[in-house]
């Protein structure tokens, strides 16, 4: 009985190192499609921001402009956001690359505008929805900084009821008719 025993010990321990080995290789497996995934977002906007700075600096010479505001600055953000790209070893190095290119984008839609282009596609902003992502996916966030952040955003962007309103619902329909083709409005 004592070698029966012996031996359900032994294969319940062997049985506890390979589940404990399989979960360690499959956490690894998971962390390396977190960074793939992560570098090929990354790698997404430094390459719109390359593609974005080819074009915009053939228009600039076409048009014989004299460095359009903020060609300069766009032509920086993708430089540092490719040096970052490629030494990046984390998820968090690679939303630095990403933020760098999404910054050299803004510049590009300045330097568009300056040219009297239209200024291209959105660009994504930070705004409260990227404040969120952005902290969900650094993985380093407090809820006091973050309900800040996002705070800070929300009064930047307030709009106040105007003070001689007295009915939200009142104003509300103003505007909707401000904004409606005067063809359209009933009167």
């Amino acid at each position: 009985m004592s070698s029966v025993l012996q031996t359900a010990k032994v294969l319940v321990a062997e049985m506890f190192v390979v589940v404990v080995a399989a979960l360690a290789l499959a956490a690894r497996a998971h962390r390396r499609r977190q960074l793939d995934d992560a570098r090929a977002q990354a790698r997404h906007w430094v390459e719109r921001l390359g593609g974005e700075l080819l074009v915009l600096d053939g228009v600039a010479v076409r048009s014989a402009a004299v460095g359009p505001a903020g060609l300069a600055e766009a032509a920086e953000r993708f430089t540092a956001a490719g040096a970052e790209l490629g030494a990046a070893r984390t998820r968090l190095q690679c939303r630095i690359a990403q933020d760098s290119a999404v910054e050299g984008l803004h510049h590009v839609r300045t330097a568009r505008r300056s040219l009297g282009l239209d200024p291209g596609p959105r660009v994504p902003g930070q705004g409260v929805g990227g404040i969120l992502r952005a902290a969900l996916a650094d993985g380093s966030w407090s809820i006091p900084r973050l309900v800040d952040d996002v705070l800070a955003e929300a009064r930047g962007r307030a709009r106040q009821l105007p003070a001689a309103s007295t009915q939200p619902a009142e104003w509300i329909r103003q505007q909707q008719r401000r904004w409606k083709r005067p063809e359209t409005v009933r009167r």
